[in-house]
C-alpha cells in the first residue's frame, strides 16, 4: 500500500499508527508524510526529533497521561500491592509506555511486573499466568492488546482483576477505566497539520510533532465491568 501511494505520486499520506507510519517512510523521502497515533515518533526511528523532524514525517503523538492513569490504581484497589504491566515486546511504543508505567508505579509504592506478549496467540496464556500473581493489570495504548482486549478482560474479570487500560476502546472492550486522549480530536489536529502544508506551503522538517493538551483527557469507566468486580464507580470522580 505504502509502494502504492508512492507510485501514484500522492501529494500527501497519512499514517496511522507505528508499523503503516515506518512502511510508508521507508518508502519515499519526498511525499510528505503525517503519522498519527504513534506514541514517540523520535524513540520509533520516524523523525530525528519530536520538535524538529528533520524529515518528511511529522503528525500527532498518542502519548497518554501514563502517571494520571496509573494514580488511578489506588482507587482500583486500595490493597494492591503489585501491578502486571500487559504489552506487546514488539512494539516500541508500547515498551516507551511500560517504561513510564513501571516509574509510576514504584513511585506508588508498589511492585512493577512486566507481562509481555510477541503474538496475539500468546494473549490468552500470559493473562492467566498474571492471576494470583498480580492485584491489578495495566495495559498501556498497544495494538496488539488492544485489538485482544476482550480476551484479556473475560479473563480479568472472571477472576476479578481490575484492569486499568490506555484509552477509550480498550474499555469499550471491557477494560475497567481509563483516563486518555480523544482519536477524534487527535486525527482533527493532523488534518489541520495536513492543510498547513497542503496549503500554507509549511515546512513540514520543521512541524514538531502535535500533541493534545493532558486538559483534553477524559475519564472513562466500564460500568458493566465496574459491577462485575464490586466497584463503585464513583471511586473515580
Amino acid at each position: 500500500m505504502a509502494e502504492k501511494f508512492v507510485n501514484d505520486g500522492k501529494d500527501l499520506i497519512f499514517a496511522i499508527a507505528t508499523p503503516a507510519a515506518q512502511a510508508v517512510a521507508g518508502a519515499t523521502s519526498d511525499i510528505p508524510i503525517l503519522l498519527s497515533a504513534v506514541t514517540d515518533p523520535a524513540a520509533s526511528g520516524l523523525v530525528e526529533s519530536n520538535e524538529a523532524p528533520g524529515v518528511n514525517v511529522s503528525g500527532t503523538s498518542d502519548l497518554t497521561p501514563v502517571a494520571e492513569q496509573i494514580q488511578l490504581i489506588p482507587k482500583v484497589n486500595p490493597e494492591a500491592k503489585a501491578v502486571g504491566i500487559l504489552y506487546c515486546s514488539a512494539e516500541s511504543n508500547s515498551v516507551i509506555q511500560a517504561e513510564m508505567a513501571r516509574e509510576a508505579i514504584e513511585a506508588l509504592g508498589l511492585e512493577a511486573k512486566d507481562y509481555t506478549v510477541s503474538s496475539s496467540n500468546e494473549i490468552q496464556t500470559v493473562v492467566e499466568s498474571m492471576v494470583g500473581n498480580v492485584d491489578v493489570i495495566y495495559a498501556p495504548t498497544d495494538n496488539m492488546i488492544a485489538a485482544g482486549m476482550a480476551t484479556v478482560s473475560m479473563i480479568a474479570n472472571d477472576n476479578g482483576l481490575p484492569t486499568v487500560v490506555g484509552e477509550s476502546g480498550m474499555v469499550e472492550a471491557g477494560g475497567l477505566v481509563t483516563y486518555g486522549i480523544d482519536y477524534y480530536q487527535l486525527g482533527y489536529m493532523a488534518g489541520e497539520q495536513a492543510i498547513d502544508i497542503l496549503v500554507n506551503g509549511a515546512d513540514i522538517t520543521q512541524m514538531p510533532i502535535g500533541y493534545l493538551d493532558a486538559s483534553r483527557c477524559e475519564l472513562m469507566v466500564n460500568e458493566d465491568t465496574a459491577a462485575t468486580l464490586g466497584i463503585d464507580p464513583a471511586v473515580f470522580e
